[in-house]
């Protein structure tokens, strides 16, 4: 029995034994796994820090600077201050809608070309006109505006400051006017206030763009041969960004005192705008950059016709009267020459 006793003692103490290096094994096991977790997640840990650290010195190999941020005519968004839009209504036919680009204060200039076009001379074609302008920031100007258009029923303003550099603007606006507002003329002028037109001979020798399609007519200027004026006291001074690269302009123009337009022109040369960035010098966004944009346009030059000295002018229509080979002419309308040139 003695001996049953030390047998059974001997038997446990070998199993405790066994156990206890089997919970010494499992521990060491589990420990060692989570040492190894441990510099697992360490080492990610690291290598994440590492990635992030070197995702930061990443840099570009071009960063282009942006100068000047893209703008449009701001005409193609905004109303108008002023808007007389039936002055192509009150007739059914128009023979030429004449849209002028005028100053504020050129009142007198206003007088004398309304004299002009609105005169029976012409019968029995239809002559109307349309004195394109900005804002002023001088009330007692503005009032003197209002009134003048309250009686004479003839000018629209836009909002946008009466400024040299914003004859684009001015531009656009009347392509939009006409395109809204206007579309029963048989064709279109566009001039500036100090120009004379011959209508006696544009009626009787250019009567044929009643008839064309996508046509402009003016003193032509062919692509390559219009220098870019790059010096800063230049009047027509252009920044180096803008066409850069180019020592003349790309594109067959027009000089802008006097334009003669197809009717079925105007609102393409409008839509064109919508998609042409801004360029300030008006003569060649107007007739240069859009055109371009349209498939077709015809740059119909009648340079010999055109006078761009205004004592040629005179001189011609005193000597010739309405036999005068011009069509138009620059006029030095402060000395009173173009009425002198009318009567």
């Amino acid at each position: 029995m003695l001996k049953d006793f030390k047998h059974k003692t001997l038997m446990l103490g070998i199993n405790m034994v066994c156990i206890t290096g089997f919970l010494l094994t499992l521990m060491n096991t589990q420990s060692n796994q989570s040492c190894s977790g441990i510099v697992k997640d360490r080492t990610l840990l690291t290598l994440t820090k590492r990635t992030i650290n070197k995702s930061y010195d990443i840099r570009p190999a071009y960063t282009r600077k942006i100068i000047i941020k893209t703008s449009y005519p701001i005409v193609i968004s905004q109303p108008y201050k002023i808007n007389n839009e039936d002055i192509c209504r009150r007739v059914p036919k128009i023979t030429c809608i004449v849209m002028v680009h005028t100053s504020l204060n050129h009142f007198e200039r206003r007088r004398n070309m309304r004299e002009m076009f609105y005169s029976t001379y012409y019968s029995p074609n239809i002559i109307r006109v349309v004195f394109l302008l900005g804002l002023t920031t001088n009330s007692t100007l503005q009032t003197m505006i209002e009134y003048e258009s309250l009686v004479h029923q003839d000018i629209v303003q836009g909002y946008f400051m009466d400024t040299y550099h914003n004859l684009t603007n001015k531009g656009v606006m009347g392509l939009k006017w006409i395109t809204d507002h206007c579309r029963n003329a048989e064709f279109v002028a566009k001039i500036d206030d100090d120009v004379f037109m011959n209508f006696h001979r544009i009626f009787g020798e250019l009567k044929f763009i009643k008839d064309r399609r996508k046509y402009l007519v003016c003193n032509r200027l062919d692509a390559n041969s219009n220098f870019i004026q790059r010096g800063i006291n230049d009047q027509w001074y252009v920044h180096r960004d803008d066409f850069k690269g180019f020592t003349f302009y790309p594109f067959t123009s027009c000089s802008g005192l006097a334009v003669f337009i197809s009717i079925d022109l105007v609102p393409l040369l409008y839509k064109a705008a919508l998609i042409s960035p801004f360029f300030w010098v008006d003569d060649f966004y107007l007739f240069g950059i859009l055109p371009a944009k349209i498939p077709g346009v015809i740059h119909y030059g009648i340079n010999k016709h055109v006078s761009l000295n205004h004592r040629r002018t005179f001189n011609c229509f005193s000597k010739y009267k309405d036999k005068c080979e011009l069509f138009v002419g620059l006029t030095d309308p402060d000395n009173n020459r173009k009425i002198k040139i009318w009567d």
